[in-house]
């Protein structure tokens, strides 16, 4: 897709006598030499590798009784030790995609076999403590071989572990008082996702060790703290998008204006409005159009200060903002007056915000100012 948008870009500035031919061509190469994006091929191999782990766990599930125990545990290493020397040959081999099919068969008979064995040897531990081995696992290969897909399995495994010694967040579960162990390894375990993600350039894997990042902070301020989850998402929703599209950024800065933060930012800020607008329980019609006419004006705010810089901010934007709509039509349908009052004084409102908008962007069009 990227791809494809690059090329219709580069083929209108050549129409537009910005580029000649030959820069075009230089460019699309330069693109092509340095993709690493996903091929149907590495796609179909990492899918068998799935597939082969799936078949192995399920084979030896089957016949488990019929296997001697030290014959139980030589499979599992043979399986294990076969997988990682495969890859191994495979990066020698600049066989990059065949090295991540391959990992992934790996990881999948490594948490296979720390279940199998600790089963077998009745070891102690629960499933918080064979999640955290199998993400150990999942880390160790991923810096290894700075392989993206282990960084990915890691990050994905790291959540499940959170889940579980979180017992869900502490949704499914009552309180039992703050746990400090379980904090510090959750967040030791996310740094080290964010180092696998940082070490295989898997934007993937550091998405993943955001949201765990996340997810740790809202579990240990619910069971730590007197704090409301959801003041705290919206809170930190509203930094996060005020560092990356409203405070000023040096040039040397570790993230970019309006990128990643920003729309990390957006999705908290205005998710975190969701949820305290649910957990509030707003019964008076006042009350419910001034919370909504908070919301969607931060969606309308977001989408004017970040919107035409980031895709991902723009469309969970529109999605806020007809998600409020939505809400406000079911919470107001007794009074339909003052529903469709307040929808058309609102659209009346973004009317002539669209309409200012508009002329100033062609105004910086005519003066040739970048907008």
């Amino acid at each position: 897709m990227l791809r494809r948008y690059l090329a219709r870009e580069i083929d209108q500035w050549v129409a537009n006598g910005l580029l000649d031919a030959a820069q075009a061509k230089a460019l699309l190469e330069d693109h092509d030499s340095r993709h690493t994006g996903y091929s149907l091929s590495s796609v179909l191999a990492v899918l068998a590798a799935v597939l082969f782990g799936a078949a192995v766990i399920a084979l030896v599930a089957a016949n488990w009784e019929l296997i001697a125990r030290p014959l139980r545990v030589a499979m599992i290493f043979v399986f294990i030790i076969g997988g990682l020397s495969g890859a191994t040959f495979a990066v020698l081999r600049n066989a990059h995609w065949i090295a991540e099919a391959l990992l992934v068969f790996t990881l999948l008979c490594f948490g296979a076999g720390v279940a199998l064995v600790g089963q077998m040897y009745h070891l102690s531990g629960d499933e918080a403590a064979f999640m955290l081995s199998w993400t150990i696992g999942a880390l160790v290969v991923s810096v290894t071989y700075t392989s993206p897909m282990a960084a990915i399995s890691a990050g994905l495994l790291a959540l499940g572990y959170l889940f579980t010694v979180s017992d869900g967040l502490g949704i499914f579960s009552s309180w039992h008082g703050p746990d400090l162990a379980g904090y510090i390894v959750a967040l030791v375990v996310t740094a080290a996702v964010g180092v696998a993600a940082w070490r295989s350039r898997s934007v993937m894997a550091g998405h993943l060790g955001a949201v765990m990042l996340l997810c740790a902070v809202v579990w240990i301020a619910e069971e730590a703290t007197e704090l409301n989850p959801s003041y705290l998402v919206a809170a930190i929703g509203a930094v996060a998008f005020a560092a990356g599209s409203l405070m000023p950024l040096q040039s040397d800065a570790p993230f970019s204006r309006h990128g990643t933060l920003s729309a990390y930012g957006a999705v908290l800020l205005l998710g975190g409005l969701g949820m305290v607008q649910a957990d509030a329980e707003i019964t008076s019609l006042p009350g419910i159009m001034a919370f909504a006419a908070l919301v969607l004006g931060t969606s309308v705010g977001v989408l004017v200060v970040a919107g035409g810089e980031n895709r991902l901010i723009r469309r969970f934007a529109y999605f806020a903002f007809s998600c409020e709509t939505i809400y406000i039509l079911g919470e107001t349908l007794g009074s339909l007056l003052g529903s469709a009052s307040f929808l058309f004084f609102g659209g009346l409102v973004l009317a002539v915000m669209a309409f200012a908008m508009m002329r100033l962007e062609k105004r910086f069009k005519k003066e040739g100012i970048q907008t």
